[in-house]
């Protein structure tokens, strides 16, 4: 038996925040009455025979055949096709029929059309005597905004904006846009609205649990009256749009003499500006974060954007305000992404910000992190891809001597010294056609040996979650030396796993789309990335005892059992790091995320399982650029648990080895 969770059997959950919300009572009242819920994850993009196989393969169980299956996918998309024809026509006669003012409901349909998500909005609007229509009433496929937002990789996003370019030409339509708190996607999407929406007010609703019917009515009453009083114009009125700023990736080309900046999200960053230097193009990395560069951001953020996006963005901002910056030799370098992640999005509004600056001719590079990323990276030359990689695995092999070593030196100091001293001789090297890593990671390795250490024995502390705040010390205040203080080995989880996984996520892609060149160019440079990779991580055996890092096919069999491979980004690495982490003898795990980052919050959810099943301490840490107490007590208190673990699982080897 099937039972819709939207049907009249769901209970009436007036006022729910979210789809999670107002599904999941309902899941858990019947859950116990025998129900089971089948959640198939299907990836429509993919198109409709995988459609077919993977409903196929999931209804295999209850006996549905093919034939059947096949017959009822066909009447389905029949159905939805007329669904959809009859809400175009019915737009049509509607926007055809508008006299007088109307307001466009926009939103997520999981938002805005549903009467108990939005609180019954359209129908509290036709009380006040004016028309409500949803945006699907709109002609949305007629307008392409592509060139405009040209990474808008949310389905929704696009056709928000589209609906926005739509309400802001014609005079006779106002936007009230139904979202929900904390909505991840809207901290930029809204951003994005309010430009399309430039010269033309509207009215946005943040709706969730706690949302009461008499403030929705009141503000849609306010924004009623103050739209009443405005004249209206034309149909034929074009909304006023700002101009946008540079895109060209082509403006980091080895031609182009610029200087490209790049923020210091770890020291990693130095391997990718000499790499830059090495194929001709100047490349300097930006100070390290500071109060100053946030306070900067804060002058153009909401506060709901990831905290990565704001302290990029006041990195860049100190730059550009600096003595002597000028826009025309000058380029900013931040990767982009392809969702579901927001990250993707930071470069579109960091582009925003340098326009408002006034600023017309300062590029953005932005790399996009999908199968096509060695493309983009070969603008600047066709060796850079190998360099960085080479650079970046160097760098991450002393990060990991420096933090194996500090807890234990007996001279404060001396371990820092060595790795600034090799981080600056490695750099210069990569810079340079003569320079040989290996010879430098040699003498680094032999320096690294040679400091004085105690035999203390500490709790190792294996750090996960998002690449930019694990990574950035600024962004987690100083994580791993508070673990130090704390008595605690830090084991950071390196930049490099982030590539390894674009690389196979790109295979996988290129596999589905049956593009020959395209994997033979990746297997080419995953071929010669694990190369170096074991050439140089060669050198250090015997002496770092984290030096072998679990292949990427290996973390998402970790993670499989709570996600499945298909849910790409980061929250399957930190779930597979963190079953690696726990299998390989660590005291405690630590996951750091941006407040409110989506993977992040999925991953507390699942490390629960995680930390049930292995049976280690788990502390999870949201950063916002707010220093809490809190916080320490609870790092304090955690690395205690942490140390009494290890006390324990010793106590518990050795009379293993008794017994034996």
């Amino acid at each position: 038996s099937f039972v819709d969770l939207n049907s009249s059997a769901a209970p009436d959950e007036k006022g729910l925040a979210c789809p999670y919300t107002q599904t999941m009572p309902y899941m858990a009242q019947t859950a116990f009455s025998g129900v089971c819920f089948l959640t198939p994850v299907i990836r429509m993009t993919t198109g409709g025979k995988n459609l077919r196989q993977e409903l196929l393969r999931v209804l295999k169980p209850y006996g549905i055949t093919s034939t059947e299956a096949t017959a009822a996918i066909k009447a389905a998309e029949k159905a939805q096709d007329v669904f959809i024809d009859s809400i175009k026509k019915k737009g049509r006669e509607v926007l055809a029929g508008i006299k007088e003012r109307a307001f466009v409901i926009v939103g997520r349909a999981y938002n805005s059309f549903d009467r108990g998500m939005n609180l019954d909005i359209p129908k509290k609007i036709a009380d006040l005597g004016t028309i409500a229509i949803p945006m699907d009433f709109l002609p949305l496929e007629d307008v392409a905004i592509g060139k405009t937002w040209p990474n808008m990789y949310w389905r929704a996003g696009q056709r928000i904006l589209s609906a926005a370019r739509i309400i802001a030409s014609d005079p006779v339509l106002e936007a009230i846009y139904i979202g929900n708190f904390s909505c991840g996607p809207d901290s930029f999407i809204m951003k994005f609205f309010e430009e399309e929406m430039t010269g033309k007010s509207f009215l946005h609703l943040e709706l969730d649990a706690h949302s009461a019917d008499a403030g929705a009515i009141t503000r849609c009453e306010a924004f009623l009256d103050s739209v009443r009083g405005r004249t209206n114009g034309s149909r034929s009125h074009q909304g006023r749009q700002k101009k946008r700023s540079a895109y060209d990736d082509k403006a980091v080309s080895r031609s182009a003499k610029r200087t490209i900046f790049i923020p210091r999200m770890s020291d990693h960053a130095f391997a990718l500006a000499a790499a830059f230097s090495y194929c001709g193009v100047d490349a300097e990395v930006l100070p390290e974060s500071s109060k100053q560069s946030v306070d900067l951001a804060k002058r153009f953020v909401s506060g709901k954007e990831c905290y990565p996006c704001a302290v990029t963005t006041g990195d860049m901002l100190r730059k550009i305000m600096a003595p002597g910056f000028d826009p025309d030799r000058s380029a900013f370098f931040m990767p982009s992404g392809s969702g579901p992640c927001r990250f993707g999005q930071y470069n579109i509004f960091q582009r925003m910000v340098i326009r408002d600056l006034g600023i017309d001719n300062l590029p953005i590079f932005s790399p996009n992190q999908d199968e096509n990323f060695y493309k983009y990276l070969g603008l600047i030359g066709k060796q850079y891809a190998m360099r960085a990689w080479e650079g970046v695995v160097a760098v991450s092999l002393l990060e990991k001597c420096l933090h194996q070593t500090r807890p234990y030196e007996m001279e404060p100091g001396a371990t820092d010294r060595v790795y600034a001293k090799y981080l600056a001789v490695v750099s210069d090297a990569l810079r340079s056609r003569q320079g040989v890593i290996s010879t430098h990671l040699t003498r680094a390795l032999q320096d690294f040996s040679a400091i004085p250490v105690s035999r203390e024995q500490r709790p190792l502390i294996g750090i996960v979650g998002e690449i930019f705040v694990r990574s950035n010390r600024f962004s987690n205040e100083d994580l791993v030396r508070k673990i130090e203080a704390l008595g605690g080995e830090a084991c950071l989880t390196p930049v490099d796993e982030w590539i390894n996984y674009i690389n196979l996520m790109g295979i996988r892609h290129v596999l589905i789309k049956k593009d020959l060149s395209g994997m033979i160019t990746l297997l080419f440079k995953r071929f010669f990335q694990k190369r170096i990779e074991k050439r140089q991580g060669k050198l250090f055996s015997g002496f770092l005892r984290s030096l072998h890092e679990p292949d990427t096919r290996a973390l998402l069999r970790n993670a499989s059992p709570y996600v499945h491979p298909s849910f790409e980004g980061e929250t399957i690495l930190s779930i597979g790091k963190s079953i690696d982490l726990a299998q390989k003898g660590a005291s405690g795990i630590i996951s750091v995320l941006p407040f409110g980052c989506m993977p992040g919050t999925i991953v507390n959810a699942l490390m629960r399982g995680v930390r049930n099943e292995y049976d280690i301490p788990h502390l999870s840490i949201p950063y916002d650029g707010t220093q809490s107490l809190t916080t320490e007590i609870q790092l304090e208190a955690f690395i205690d648990q942490a140390g009494q673990y290890k006390a324990v699982a010793s106590q518990a080897s050795r009379i293993m080895k008794k017994r034996r």
